[in-house]
């Protein structure tokens, strides 16, 4: 049976995340990055000797290794920043494991729920070990219980010496979060137990974007709620003109934004093309130092990673290994039969291999 008496609980707020996250696609990611709503994060997670990062984006996951706390540990940090700039545009967010925070749900009564975060604090010595001053702590509603006007709610703490020396001891090497999380099940950034004196100094952009809207908004407000009093013609006129202005430059906008973003896209396709595309010169020269003397090339095919070789030599299976204990190759074998010239004496051969990068390798051709 329908009741009509039961009360709606509606949370405006989660309505309005939600209704958020759901068109933050339509958001350039340049505009993103200016209102520091990026989706680009650097989840770093501290053990005994060091730090594991993991660079999260829209794509996925993508580990990026294990980062000592000392000068090694820095210098790899550096060198990481050079070979992905955009990191540097990434949130860092320290997520700290259950040896490092505490997490507990919680039963709290209805009517704590307008002041939830006071009611922990009033609470924590009878809820937690920990005194309220002793801990830095969040607390997130997971669920309304009508029927026993309760409220289930999750805690997350961790001791104020424990993490402050934590971040001390991160900030020593570079590592500043930009929020401190706790491991589980929670939504990325549900919590933040980042003193404020660890924060660093905020964006004045989103600020400033939001009075610009906000005054802009009132203005169109005020310009519909007065334009059809406005009977003056040349005012009209005028309005109009200032109208072709703002039109004008509102396109010359859009051309530079525009321009900018094929500038980015050439840069990055010229970057993608020279990590996966090795250097011809390279290669050749590679091949005259791995050819044996006495070997003559014929000729020499490239096309799609793939180095197909045409030659006389006195030992051909010898070149199998010769070229496979290179850098630059590897999947080496022969094309066809070894066959041998009945004028030079020589063998003659066949090879393809597959090339690799030397310059970008993991393994990268050591320069003399």
């Amino acid at each position: 049976m329908l009741k009509l008496d039961t009360p709606i609980n509606l949370d405006v707020d989660r309505f309005f995340r939600w209704w958020g996250n759901e068109l933050s696609f339509l958001v350039p990611a340049p505009l993103k990055k200016l209102l520091g709503t990026t989706d680009e994060y650097l989840i770093v997670t501290k053990d005994d000797d060091g730090l594991n990062v993991v660079y999260r984006n829209d794509e996925g996951d993508r580990p990026l290794g294990y980062f000592s706390l000392d000068d090694s540990g820095s210098q790899k940090r550096e060198r990481l920043l050079e070979s992905m700039p955009e990191l540097a545009e990434a949130k860092t967010i320290l997520r700290l494991t259950t040896s490092q925070a505490l997490r507990k749900t919680l039963k709290l009564p209805l009517a704590a729920e307008e002041n939830l975060a006071q009611v922990v604090a009033f609470e924590m010595d009878r809820l937690t070990p920990f005194k309220s001053d002793q801990v830095y702590y969040a607390a997130r509603l997971l669920e309304r219980l009508p029927a026993n006007r309760q409220i289930k709610v999750e805690l997350v703490l961790t001791p104020r010496n424990k993490l402050d020396a934590l971040l001390d001891e991160l900030a020593v090497w570079g590592w500043r979060p930009d929020l401190v999380d706790v491991v589980g099940n929670a939504p990325l950034g549900a919590y933040d137990l980042l003193p404020e004196t660890y924060r660093p100094p905020k964006n004045p952009w989103p600020h400033r974007i939001n009075l610009a809207l906000t005054t802009v908004i009132v203005l169109l407000v005020v310009t519909l709620a007065v334009l059809p009093i406005w009977t003056n013609r040349s005012l009209a006129l005028e309005l109009e003109q200032e109208v072709r202005k703002v039109s004008k430059t509102a396109k010359e906008v859009e051309a530079l934004r525009q321009q900018v973003e094929d500038l980015v896209h050439q840069t990055r396709f010229l970057q993608q093309k020279k990590r996966t595309e090795p250097a011809m010169v390279d290669i050749l020269k590679e091949l005259t130092d791995v050819m044996p003397d006495q070997t003559w090339l014929n000729g020499l095919q490239y096309r799609d990673h793939r180095l197909v070789i045409q030659g006389q030599s006195p030992s051909a299976s010898a070149l199998i290994g010769l070229i496979e204990a290179s850098p630059f190759f590897r999947n080496t074998s022969f094309v066809s039969p070894v066959t041998r010239d009945m004028v030079s004496g020589l063998e003659r051969f066949q090879i393809a291999s597959e090339v690799v990068n030397g310059r970008f390798s993991e393994k990268p051709a050591s320069s003399n």
